[in-house]
């Protein structure tokens, strides 16, 4: 079986959990609850709100595990958190790396996981999404989805929202781990919802994207042509969404009406997803091209060519756009003109994306490795 979600393959995976329900007793609440998550926030803006290493970094300490990660590490508390392509949920000591506790599923995890308040929360190959108590690893529920789950959660307001490679985009209750609704595309969904206010935006593999509110109630659809695998990103100040397509299309769309007001040919494709800070939308197409365009007008700012392929996302943290390849470099972009600042050889692959915490930068390659650089 292939270890990227890219390939979307059909083998099924036996042995697979029963589904527990066990309710956490925590208290519900209205605004997102997410506190770490895929794409730093629930608009995915990819802005972790922090500086990151500003010169080329040391490392402060590296864990190597028998299997590597296309899940992106999520640092919460005093633990980082890495789903790996063997099936392990591991969390590990945030300033020594040290393995705090592992949780073995019955199939790859692809799925970034969010936190909120006691509870670690990712999806499976063994096609389930699993709630574990993030400081014991301790199986809270299991839901069963339908196909394997490459999406990332977002938890707002007691809910978990994620799709699924079954065509199916799921609210279930973070708390019992029940399904409160769903609703069906016409493919698979592996990009993960962005939110604001009470309304959620995700792509599908039908070409499609998402505009549905949190009761599960669909406002508008817009054809995009092609695949969604990318997160959309939300600009909350102008009320507008970006995303690409497989097609190499970068989408500039109205919250409220779904028009799309401007789009942008790459020539390749576009499975990263976008992050954005100021007037900057920042995306990287899987030719290795990483492009800046003004948010407004989609015209380019600059653009800088990595000439190996990217699957990941690029993440801002203070002046620089960190960055990971397909030849093993963890790239360093200074935010403002997209010059090389440095780059950092990890010695393998890189397929997940960079999460940034105080000063600390945590990424796996596809060897088993997780770094924390600084």
């Amino acid at each position: 079986m292939s270890r990227y979600p890219f390939f979307k393959l059909t083998k099924s995976i036996s042995g697979l959990f029963l589904l527990v329900l066990i309710s956490s007793a925590c208290s519900e609440k209205t605004e997102t609850e997410s506190s770490a998550m895929f794409r730093a926030d629930s608009q995915r803006s990819g802005d972790f709100q922090t500086e990151g290493p500003l010169k080329k970094p040391e490392i402060l300490w590296r864990y190597h595990a028998d299997e590597g990660a296309s899940s992106s590490p999520v640092s919460s508390g005093n633990h980082v958190f890495s789903g790996r392509f063997d099936g392990l949920m591991l969390a590990l000591n945030k300033k020594s790396g040290q393995e705090q506790w592992r949780f073995e599923t019955q199939g790859g995890i692809f799925s970034t996981p969010s936190v909120a308040e006691e509870q670690l929360i990712f999806g499976s190959d063994d096609k389930h999404i699993y709630a574990l108590n993030k400081f014991t690893g301790s199986l809270l529920w299991a839901f069963e989805t339908q196909d394997r789950v490459f999406a990332s959660p977002l938890i707002a307001k007691g809910t978990v929202f994620i799709g699924s490679l079954d065509h199916y985009f799921y609210a279930i209750d973070r708390h019992s781990g029940e399904l409160k609704w769903r609703i069906k595309t016409e493919g698979q969904v592996d990009s993960s919802a962005a939110l604001m206010d009470d309304r959620l935006y995700f792509g599908s593999d039908d070409g499609a994207l998402y505009a549905v509110n949190t009761d599960g109630e669909l406002l508008w659809t817009l054809n995009t042509g092609a695949a969604i695998d990318a997160s959309p990103v939300i600009s909350e100040e102008d009320d507008m969404l970006y995303v690409g397509n497989d097609a190499g299309v970068l989408f500039a769309v109205d919250l409220e009406s779904g028009k799309s007001l401007w789009t942008f040919e790459s020539g390749s494709r576009l499975f990263a997803s976008p992050a954005l800070k100021d007037q900057q939308i920042i995306f990287a197409a899987t030719d290795g091209r990483v492009f800046s365009l003004n948010k407004e007008s989609g015209e380019p700012f600059w653009q800088f060519d990595a000439q190996a392929v990217l699957f990941s996302s690029p993440a801002i943290a203070g002046e620089q756009v960190y960055i990971g390849s397909m030849d093993g470099f963890l790239y360093a972009l200074d935010i403002n003109n997209g010059e090389q600042v440095w780059r950092f050889d990890s010695g393998w692959a890189i397929f997940a994306s960079p999460f940034v915490d105080n000063g600390t930068l945590y990424i796996s390659s596809d060897d088993g490795d997780l770094f924390a650089l600084r």
